[in-house]
């Protein structure tokens, strides 16, 4: 079977096919003309992952489950509970949504105050709002995820966390080299260094991608060229601190 018969079976994108058999949670054989072909078994697995995704289990979850690693009935346990609390977090939004939209204001005359407050006070009574530090932690995890070589699947869990290991020792090992060839000495103190230095980078981008992917958020235009946004911003603020330094140099002088 070919990818666009199990698209238009299944009706899913074959992006969708293809995420799959790139997280190993599928592994269609090829053809002689390197084409995939979907057996039977392929399809009854892809099925298992949309009903298991549509459950709300993630990608590592859902691996988890074939490979043994975990059972079905701890996993869905697990599950409930995220989604009794997402619920939650939901009532108290779509609450918080009635009041504003009952009370009519105009954005001008928006009273924050009344409604800073009114979320104070049920959140005291235990009920529950969208958590808005839920996207800066995922953004701050993709960023430090890039920096060390670390694989992450589609709900931003580590997928390999041997492969982490692994990309985090051979940069911290990758970068002290390049410390060493330029210092000339070498030791224990490079590697040091090179996690000095990834930590300094990880801080250094965050400084900037956060705010553009928030931008970007609001902006679709920023989404699509953040990368852009990010060198330029970076490159702003390298000119600014070199102006910065000669300023402080002509002072001094």
């Amino acid at each position: 079977m070919t990818i666009k018969e199990v698209e238009e079976l299944l009706e899913v994108p074959r992006a969708t096919v293809r995420f799959y058999e790139k997280e190993g949670l599928i592994n269609p054989q090829r053809e002689g003309n390197r084409y995939r072909d979907y057996s039977a078994e392929d399809v009854e697995q892809l099925k298992k992952i949309i009903i298991f995704r549509k459950a709300g289990l993630s990608v590592s979850d859902i691996a988890d489950l074939f490979d043994g690693a975990k059972q079905i009935d701890a996993v869905l346990e697990e599950n409930l509970e995220n989604l009794n609390k997402q619920m939650e977090e939901l009532k108290g939004s779509i609450n918080l949504c009635k009041k504003i939209k009952e009370d009519s204001p105009e954005i001008d005359s928006f009273n924050s105050e009344v409604y800073w407050n009114y979320i104070e006070e049920e959140e005291k009574k235990g009920n529950a709002f969208i958590d808005i530090a839920i996207e800066l932690a995922h953004e701050e995890k993709k960023i430090i995820a890039e920096k060390l070589g670390w694989s992450l699947d589609r709900d931003g869990n580590i997928y390999d966390l041997k492969q982490c290991v692994i990309g985090t020792v051979c940069a911290i090992v990758l970068i002290g080299t390049v410390f060493g060839l330029f210092s000339g000495n070498w030791g224990i103190g490079n590697l040091k260094e090179a996690v000095r230095f990834i930590i300094g980078m990880i801080i250094f981008e965050s400084v900037f991608m956060i705010p553009i992917y928030f931008l970007g958020k609001k902006h679709p235009k920023i989404a699509r060229k953040r990368n852009g946004y990010m060198l330029l911003a970076m490159c702003s603020f390298a000119v600014v601190l070199v102006l910065f330094v000669v300023f402080l140099n002509i002072l001094g002088d």
